[in-house]
């Protein structure tokens, strides 16, 4: 019998850090579900309508991604008030980088 331990493919989580109390671990490989929800984010900020409407999508984006680290219980309040609209910028970029870098990645 072969075996094949799927395991190794999966990358090392990612460790996002605000400050001493503050950091996530999430994983940089989503679920199906998670990829569908963060290209549905792509298209409602390409769309958003208004300055206010983007900000409201980044605030929900950074919240589902933070989420992913169960260890911790957060809500748009807590992003909202202690997150910059550049850190939740970057949270969103470093994620949707490294989704494309994994489905990029041949290993």
């Amino acid at each position: 019998m072969v075996q094949i331990d799927l395991s190794k493919v999966v990358k090392e989580p990612l460790e996002l850090k605000f400050s001493e109390g503050d950091t996530f671990v999430i994983p940089t490989e989503p679920n199906l579900e998670m990829t569908y929800q963060m290209a549905d984010f792509e298209g409602k900020m390409n769309d958003a309508k208004t300055s206010r409407d983007k900000l409201d999508l980044f605030v929900e984006a950074t919240l589902l991604i933070l989420k992913q680290d169960k260890s911790k219980k957060i809500d748009d309040k807590f992003v909202k008030e202690n997150l910059s609209l550049k850190q939740m910028e970057q949270v969103f970029q470093i994620y949707q980088n490294q989704i494309m870098e994994n489905h990029d990645n041949p290993n």
